[in-house]
């Protein structure tokens, strides 16, 4: 929802601009569908649709449109490999569509609903709407003037950090800049990390024994188990394995996490729940800093989320 966001300022802040969208995508193209970028009317630029050349010819054709006056709805197909009119000038193999959308002042009202609801959005030869979340998301190039791109409008993913350390700073920033929601808990209320972790969404003292009463929990969730002693992570795992969730990673060392997946099991556990744990959670870098701990977590949990 950034792109959203950045988009509702510069309207209130009498912009116009233009919404660039990757609307399809094919190959080893460089951005994926749904990747989108702003160019307003002095220049400024925010988001992504890829990088590289491709989109540095989309940024200068947004730009001469403001030049010319023009405002407009379409899309263009970028070829990446030379021999064609719609080269793009790289040679990945892939290929995209991208859409334009103008925005102006007048369509904050737009913008201010899109932000606030949990419908898809239209995009069109006719400029966006929302439309019932029942259509699928999906790309349709009639002609060359009529065209549609729908996508629905995804809130962001959310990660429960229960402990609060020096490795939940870093963990909990980097989240954060991947586009999660991040929430932290503990049960201690004396440490300075609990009190200077000020990026994420809510932070809690909370009583581990009652974790389930405490903290909701999505099915679509993630959970990072962090916390200062084996016991509690223990007692924390018993409880957060009887209800559905996404993900769910333990830091710590191999042999701890063998005895405590030892003692779980002996509680009546099935390791078929325990070796669905990501647990020493973290892609194996041979990190050793707190920030390094942290960019394994958060590698492991990118490559989770998007497999």
């Amino acid at each position: 929802m950034k792109v959203w966001s950045k988009t509702q300022s510069l309207l209130q802040s009498k912009h116009k601009l233009y919404l660039l969208t990757v609307v399809q995508s094919k190959g080893s193209a460089p951005g994926r569908a749904g990747f989108k970028m702003i160019v307003n009317d002095d220049g400024q630029l925010f988001g992504s649709i890829g990088g590289g050349l491709m989109e540095y010819n989309m940024v200068e054709k947004a730009k001469q449109m403001f030049k010319d006056g023009i405002v407009e709805h379409f899309t263009i197909e970028q070829i990446h490999k030379g021999g064609s009119s719609a080269s793009s000038g790289m040679i990945c193999s892939g290929s995209q569509v991208i859409a334009f959308n103008y925005l102006c002042p007048n369509d904050l009202p737009l913008i201010n609903s899109i932000r606030q609801t949990k419908q898809h959005i239209k995009l069109s030869e006719r400029g966006i709407s929302l439309v019932p979340s029942s259509k699928k998301t999906n790309f349709q190039q009639i002609s060359p003037n009529h065209w549609s791109y729908t996508e629905s409008i995804v809130s962001k993913p959310i990660a429960h950090v229960f402990g609060a350390g020096h490795v939940s700073v870093p963990t909990s920033q980097l989240l954060t800049q991947v586009g999660f929601d991040v929430f932290l808990y503990d049960n201690r209320d004396d440490i300075n990390t609990f009190e200077s972790n000020n990026i994420v969404c809510s932070k809690r003292i909370i009583d581990y024994k009652k974790v389930l009463e405490e903290v909701v929990i999505d099915f679509t969730d993630y959970i990072l188990l962090m916390t200062h002693k084996f016991t509690e992570d223990k007692l924390l795992l018993s409880q957060l394995l009887t209800i559905n969730h996404q993900y769910i990673g333990v830091l710590g060392s191999e042999n701890k996490i063998k005895v405590m997946f030892e003692a779980l099991h002996a509680q009546g556990i099935s390791m078929d729940k325990l070796n669905k744990i990501h647990a020493p959670i973290g892609l194996n870098i041979n990190s050793q800093t707190p920030d390094e701990i942290a960019v394994s977590i958060v590698a492991e949990v990118i490559k989770f989320k998007n497999h």
